[in-house]
């Protein structure tokens, strides 16, 4: 597969807001990077405040948490990334209390590009393995969250 010019600047568009509002907590990156009709597949409600919202239950249970970005493939319009999250849990997480218990999981995220920005995103996060490694037991209610 030939590696396009569109496919490399997606990529570095999507690695750029994943280094920026993820890891560096700059939530009003979503201005520079996401398209006035965003929509989240992921997170409820499906818009930049799904996003946000979840973004603050993350840093607020595990403050360190940092994505790796392990992979990426792009095509065309779409960028699909393997991330490993690490961090440890120092908040409440899906009602589970604080542990101090490291994390390591893997999250996929897929994103939808228009003129440069990220118009949609998907996402699938192992959070079988999270809530085990804080000691919790995977629920519907922990598990299916949106």
């Amino acid at each position: 597969m030939t590696v396009t010019a569109t496919d490399q600047a997606n990529s570095a568009t999507v690695r750029a807001f994943i280094e920026a509002f993820w890891n560096g907590r700059e939530r009003d990156s979503v201005e520079r990077f996401l398209t006035p009709g965003y929509v989240d597949h992921a997170y409820t409600p499906h818009t930049a405040d799904g996003l946000m919202t979840t973004a603050g239950e993350l840093a607020a249970a595990f403050p360190d948490h940092c994505g790796t970005v392990e992979a990426v493939a792009a095509q065309g319009d779409k960028v699909m990334v393997r991330l490993t999250l690490r961090g440890t849990h120092d908040g409440p997480f899906r009602g589970t209390p604080p542990t101090g218990n490291p994390v390591e999981v893997t999250v996929y995220r897929e994103y939808r590009l228009i003129d440069g920005k990220i118009a949609e995103h998907w996402a699938l996060l192992d959070t079988a393995t999270l809530l085990r490694q804080i000691g919790s037991r995977p629920s519907v209610e922990n598990v299916c969250h949106r």
